[in-house]
């Protein structure tokens, strides 16, 4: 017991309090400096507050601002979900009705909707819910024209199934979508018509699927314009519009996922193909 008392371990010694007070200090002052100082420096950007800096060195965050921020409001590129209700009052457009709002638009899309200026679309034939998608598109500011803009704003839903069903009753305008709506054969991707390569096989290297899938001869998706017999000049410029990221009212940004990969000639050709195919005669019969 005396030896102790008398040795590194006695009760006197100050040395282990002085160890273990150095110690501690060091520890100090390299969290000081390692959270308070120096993790406040950021490069190419300001400084840190010592609460973010502290936050930062332990690996996480303290940013609560986002959570009390104003949430801009969602974007979306169309109003229009091709839900059962829709689809009902589409087909319950009233043609007779539908004639009489069709004598505002025949100024600019010609007599019964069939156009004759290479900028303005052909829409007798066209399907019904293209052309209501189109006007809702317009009048919610989702697709922008504006004399289109003032036009569809003065319609109601009715009034654009009205129309609608008038002009997708009208002949001598587009080619009717056949009942079977089947790809046409002997079409690939070996196919030396760069324009006809596109529309019946795409480009897969370049993620590019047949402009046929969706928009025929063959193929359709609802709500896709028909573009058989279309003015090429304005199938080019809205192919333009959409690579341009002008024209944003397609569902999940399909056709700006598509334009973009498209060079201007083959835009031009695309739509030369589409714009130089006449009606096919039995699609002309009475509907």
């Amino acid at each position: 017991m005396m030896a102790r008392d008398q040795g590194i371990f006695s009760i006197d010694n100050p040395w282990p309090k002085i160890g273990w007070g150095m110690a501690v200090g060091v520890l100090v002052v390299a969290a000081v400096l390692g959270f308070g100082v120096l993790g406040r420096y950021q490069q190419n950007d300001s400084n840190l507050d010592l609460w973010n800096a502290i936050c930062r060195g332990l690996g996480v965050t303290s940013d609560n601002g986002p959570e009390a921020e104003t949430q801009p409001a969602l974007h979306t590129t169309t109003r229009i979900a091709w839900t059962r209700g829709t689809l009902d009052q589409v087909a319950a457009g009233k043609r007779e009705h539908g004639a009489f709002i069709a004598l505002n638009c025949s100024a600019c899309h010609g007599q019964g909707g069939v156009s004759t200026s290479t900028l303005i679309p052909t829409l007798a034939g066209m399907d019904a819910a293209v052309v209501y998608k189109q006007l809702d598109d317009y009048r919610s500011g989702k697709r922008l024209w504006g004399v289109m803009g003032a036009m569809a704003k003065a319609l109601s839903p009715q009034d654009s199934a009205d129309v609608a069903a008038y002009f997708a009753d009208q002949l001598d305008g587009l080619p009717e979508i056949g009942s079977n709506r089947l790809p046409e054969s002997g079409r690939s991707l070996r196919e030396a018509d760069p324009a006809r390569r596109l529309v019946y096989a795409g480009d897969p290297q370049r993620g590019i699927p047949p402009c046929s899938a969706c928009h025929g001869p063959g193929g359709y998706k609802i709500g896709a314009p028909a573009l058989q017999g279309q003015q090429a000049a304005y199938i080019e410029r809205q192919l333009a519009s959409f690579a341009q990221g002008m024209r944003e009212n397609d569902i999940f940004e399909q056709m700006r996922v598509i334009a973009k990969q498209l060079t201007p000639d083959e835009m031009r050709a695309v739509a030369a193909f589409y714009g130089g195919r006449a009606p096919k005669a039995e699609s002309m019969a009475v509907r």
